[in-house]
Formats: C-alpha cells, sequence, structure tokens
C-alpha cells in the first residue's frame, strides 16, 4: 500500500503511471510481465474477454460487484503477482452493505477502490431516474469517502467537470479520467482529430481539479491506441497516467501484447524525463537551447503568431506543442496541418472544411482545421510549401477571422492562434517573390530558430541517454550507454537530418548489437553532408545536378530522390531542369 501510494506521488512528478484494465488471467499475466504499475479490475472486462462491449457492464445481466469479486478471484489474483489492484465497486448493493463488501475486497488483498460501474456514462431520462432513486454521483461519493476511510487508495472515475468536483471534494487519492470507448480507424486525419479531441477533454477535466494538485489524473480509452498517441497526449496535457484494457486486450498474441505494453510504457518512461534538462520533450542544456527554451517561455503566454524556423529533425513541432500548452488556450484543442502535404486541389477543403455534395467524394459533411482549432492553436507544418493560391486563401482568413465551407454559404467565425513552421528562411523567401509579404507579417510576429544539431554537438550525450532510456523500453533488453569511441564519431558526423537521424541511428546500432554498450560499428560518420538548408544556398546548376544524380540513384522514383536530398517533392521538381530529366508520371 505504501509502495502504491508512493508510487502515485512520482507520477506526478517523474514516470507517469501505467494501468492495466484486463479481462482475463493472460492479460493480467502479460501485465506483470511487462512491469505496468497496476491492475484496474472490472466487471467490463468479463464482457470484453466474451466479445462484447463495455456498456454491457452498465447491462442488468448480474450483480456487478459479484461479478467483479468472481473475476478477482477466479482470473486475476492467481496472475497478479505482487502488482497493486484497484477494483470497481458499484455504490449501491442490495445484497449486501458497502462497507462489508470493502471489507472483504480489502481481506482478498486490493488495495484501491474506483466507482464502477460509473453512473456518468448515463444520461438522459434513464439518468434521472437513477438520480431519483437515489443512484447518483452522490452515492458514488458517499462509498469513495467510506473505501478511505477503511484505508483504500481511491480513484474517482469521471467522464463531465462537474463529477471531476465532486470526487476532489470527497478527497480522492485520484481521478480516472474518461475520453471515451477505445476505437481504432483507418483514417490516418480522423484518428489524428479524435485525439486532438481527447487532449481538449482531459485538459478540461483535468484543470477541474487543479484546486487539489497533489490529486493524480490518469486518462482512460478513447483513440489513445498506439504509443505515438500516448506520447502526443502527454507533451499536449498534464496527465499522469494512462489506464487501457481494450488497447491491449484486442491483440491475441500474448507476444504482441507484451511489446505493445513495453512499447507504453517506454513512452511513459522517456515522457518526463531527465529534469533541467529538457523542456516539452526537447532535450539539451546547450547556451543555443536554453536561448530557445527562454524564448518559448516568454512567448507560450503571449496570444501572438509565432514562425519556427529550422532544418529538418530539428523538433519544430515540439516547439509548437510547448506554445500550446503555455498558452492560455492549452485546455484547447491543437490541430496540426502539414502544408506541404497537401495539394493545392484540396487545400481549402482541408482548411475550411466541406460540405456534402461539394465535390466528387464528398459523402458527408466535414469541419475544416481551423474549426477544429477553434479556440486553440493551430500548426501549420511546411508553411514555406504553401502555394500562391493557398497564401491567399489563409491571409483572407487571418484579416477576416471567419471561414466559409467549400460548397457553403454560411460565414463560420474562427479564434484561432496559428502556430508556423518552415525548413527554410520565410524573410529569404519573401526577398526573392516566392512568399507573400503581407502574410509573412501575420504569421511572424516572433520568429524562433532552432538550432541544426552540428551547431549544438555539446548537446549529443544528452540527447543519447534520452533516447536510450526510450530504446531499453521497447527492446527488453539492458543498454547502459555508449562507447567513448562512438560518441567521438557521433560529434564527428554532419547530421543533415538533425536530432531524428540520430535517433535513427541509435536505434539501427541497438537493433545490430548485442552488448550493454553501443560501440556504432555500422555507423560511419560523414563530416562534410550538407544539409537541405545548406543546399537551398547553392547556385541553381549545383541544385540541378544534385536532383539528376539523385533521380538517377532513385531509378526514377521521385519521392525517393527527394527523400535523399532532404527536401519536398515540391522544391525536387523545381530544382529539376525538366528539359533533361523529365521525372516519369508514375512516380
Amino acid at each position: 500500500m505504501i509502495d502504491f501510494r508512493n508510487r502515485l506521488e512520482e507520477s506526478r512528478t517523474g514516470t507517469p503511471l501505467l494501468m492495466v484494465v484486463p479481462g482475463s488471467g493472460l492479460i493480467a499475466k502479460c501485465a506483470v510481465e511487462s512491469e505496468a504499475d497496476a491492475l484496474m479490475v472490472l466487471n467490463a472486462g468479463i464482457y470484453r474477454s466474451m466479445g462484447s462491449g463495455t456498456l454491457a457492464a452498465f447491462m442488468p445481466y448480474g450483480n456487478a460487484n459479484d461479478q467483479t469479486l468472481e473475476l478477482l478471484k477466479e482470473q486475476m489474483l492467481p496472475r497478479s503477482g505482487d502488482l497493486p489492484i484497484i477494483a470497481g465497486v458499484f455504490g449501491v448493493d442490495p445484497t449486501r452493505p458497502i462497507r462489508d463488501r470493502l471489507r472483504e475486497l480489502q481481506d482478498l488483498g486490493v488495495i484501491g477502490v474506483v466507482n464502477w460501474p460509473a453512473i456518468g456514462f448515463i444520461d438522459g431520462k434513464f439518468r434521472k431516474h437513477l438520480e431519483k432513486e437515489g443512484l447518483g454521483t452522490e452515492v458514488e461519493s458517499e462509498m469513495l469517502a467510506v473505501a478511505r476511510e477503511l484505508g483504500f487508495v481511491t480513484f474517482g472515475f469521471s467522464l463531465s467537470v462537474e463529477e471531476v468536483q465532486r470526487f476532489v471534494a470527497t478527497g480522492v487519492d485520484g481521478l480516472i479520467l474518461d475520453v471515451g470507448l477505445t476505437r481504432s480507424s483507418d483514417d490516418f486525419r480522423a484518428k489524428r482529430d479524435d485525439v486532438h479531441r481527447a487532449i481538449s477533454q482531459l485538459n478540461k477535466l483535468s484543470a477541474a481539479a487543479d484546486t487539489r494538485p497533489e490529486c493524480v489524473r490518469v486518462a482512460f480509452g478513447g483513440p489513445i491506441t498506439a504509443p505515438t498517441e500516448l506520447s502526443e497526449v502527454f507533451r499536449h496535457s498534464s496527465i499522469h497516467g494512462f489506464a487501457g484494457g481494450s488497447v491491449f486486450e484486442r491483440l491475441p498474441v500474448q507476444d504482441i501484447v507484451n511489446t505493445t505494453l513495453r512499447r507504453f510504457k517506454g513512452v511513459a518512461s522517456s515522457a518526463r524525463a531527465g529534469g533541467a534538462k529538457t523542456f516539452g520533450g526537447m532535450v539539451g542544456h546547450s547556451p543555443a537551447m536554453r536561448q530557445v527554451f527562454d524564448i518559448i517561455n516568454r512567448v507560450g503566454h503571449q496570444d501572438v503568431t509565432v514562425c519556427v524556423e529550422g532544418e529538418t529533425g530539428t523538433g519544430k513541432e515540439l516547439v509548437a506543442a510547448m506554445l500550446h500548452r503555455l498558452s492560455s488556450r492549452a485546455n484547447h484543442p491543437l490541430v496540426t496541418l502539414n502544408c506541404g502535404a497537401i495539394p493545392s486541389s484540396l487545400l481549402e477543403s482541408e482548411l475550411f472544411g466541406h460540405e456534402r455534395g461539394a465535390f466528387t467524394g464528398a459523402e458527408r459533411q466535414r469541419p475544416g482545421k481551423f474549426e477544429l482549432a477553434h479556440g486553440g492553436v493551430l500548426f501549420l507544418d511546411e508553411i514555406a510549401d504553401l502555394s500562391p493560391h493557398g497564401q491567399v486563401a489563409l491571409l483572407r482568413v487571418l484579416q477576416q477571422n471567419e471561414v466559409v465551407r467549400v460548397g457553403g454559404d454560411t460565414t463560420i467565425p474562427v479564434d484561432v492562434r496559428i502556430v508556423t513552421a518552415s525548413n527554410r528562411p520565410l524573410s529569404a523567401m519573401v526577398d526573392a517573390g516566392d512568399f507573400r509579404a503581407d502574410l509573412y507579417y501575420r504569421l511572424s510576429t516572433i520568429t524562433i530558430r532552432l538550432p541544426a544539431l552540428r551547431e549544438r554537438l555539446e548537446d549529443i550525450p544528452l540527447l543519447v541517454e534520452a533516447f536510450l532510456a526510450n530504446l531499453r523500453m521497447q527492446l527488453n533488453r539492458p543498454i547502459a550507454g555508449i562507447s567513448s569511441r562512438f560518441e567521438k564519431k557521433l560529434r564527428q558526423h554532419a547530421w543533415p537530418g538533425n536530432v531524428r537521424e540520430l535517433e535513427h541511428v541509435l536505434n539501427r546500432c541497438a537493433i545490430l548489437e548485442d552488448g550493454t554498450h553501443l560501440e556504432g560499428w555500422s555507423f560511419e560518420p560523414q563530416p562534410h553532408l550538407r544539409s537541405s538548408a545548406d543546399a537551398s544556398d547553392l547556385p541553381l546548376p549545383s541544385k540541378q545536378e544534385q536532383a539528376e544524380r539523385a533521380l538517377q540513384d532513385a531509378d526514377g522514383n521521385v519521392t525517393r530522390a527527394a527523400a535523399a536530398l532532404n527536401v519536398t517533392r515540391k522544391t525536387f521538381y523545381r530544382w529539376l531542369d525538366r528539359g533533361k530529366a523529365e521525372p516519369p508520371s508514375s512516380s
């Protein structure tokens, strides 16, 4: 019990908490093997393991407290080892006094309690009838108060601000903040929008508990089904952990389940590691990075436009995320659009949305990025690749603060803070006539320049340790560090891909080598490689020669050729002399 309370305290300032909601002994066993922090046993697990959804737990198929007790005795306790267990308890039980129920759980070794099934899932007339019969959140609070009196660690399962406030007033140790049923999507854009909405909901619920900062906040469920999404949630919110059931149980093969849990654990372990030498996921202690951190701190609270300039792989998206988190808009969405990845013909639909039937394939109404970001921050990545037509459209919205969906005629007011990123200096593009001056001045009240890795080589040891901490968990093997010879080679490299390239190098070496210290025998430094920013300063004939050579090396594949030069396809085409090197249309 004391150890788990210490773990809760640690989650607020150090490594976030990871709890698994198992529906079977197999998943409980996997959680133990993968070093999860706790099991949360809910009767929903019974229905999930039977192939039904979590909502079946709210149907009158039996006594929820009896079902949880049976799941504990038959499946969880025999396989949980020393892992702490939090059990779901329904606040009203017609068969036994709640105090007796809680004592029975205590005798079994359960150390924590959460209100489940949670009344917050139910609304409408049914909810009113339940509250009329004394089955509202008040009875849940009373149950948690009794559990706290008996010495349990208590969690309030919350779906609304009102519930958070009630449970905080009860004095619970933690909050389980629900962001919806676990769901997956093959539509990448829709999935990313779902994650942003979940983050917004988490920040809204979390803010309601600010009166008790010692209360631990744990995200539950929702669209968080991959480590990258969990990492994004940790970056953009102030939650202290994650709890999931379906996300782990949906995978049938034990090895895959173990791997998924380890990767989640790795993200949680590295999300806030490093103390004063990390800032919003950025790592560094060099003068250049300390200056960047200082500017972000100064600008984050100001509602002004910011342009983040830096080479590929320097962490521009991390800066945007931190600006959002520090701003007064932190409880509203951060929405991202990569301007270089959107064809000009679809740009207005992406930015402003479209009505059903606006064009072929528009089968439903869809809000644009400005609407999704209303009240929050819109991050426009690769803004330098925005077409002239797109620049005009964006300028119009910034001037009028309203959008009209494609195919519609209704103006929709929007309140959005704009943060942009570019791997080329926009001021130079304005001078060259490639970017509108009036748009540039609206987008760059403040410009933050991120240093290239070759400009801050003293940060390499810190970056290496941050990446190795993640690799230890992902690969489930001890990696103590790197050899001095390998570090010397890292300092000799030109790093055209910057921090992202360093991460890939370490990942590759960790996979190819078996020792506890990486030797980097597969890595050879190239001190004279040009970065994409350096290459953009070359005279046009040199650009043309590079493009032609890269196209030949890539067997005519434009996408691979552009990637080899660290430039976008649009820039690559501009470098080509079409009369001498016509790219194949199939690329």
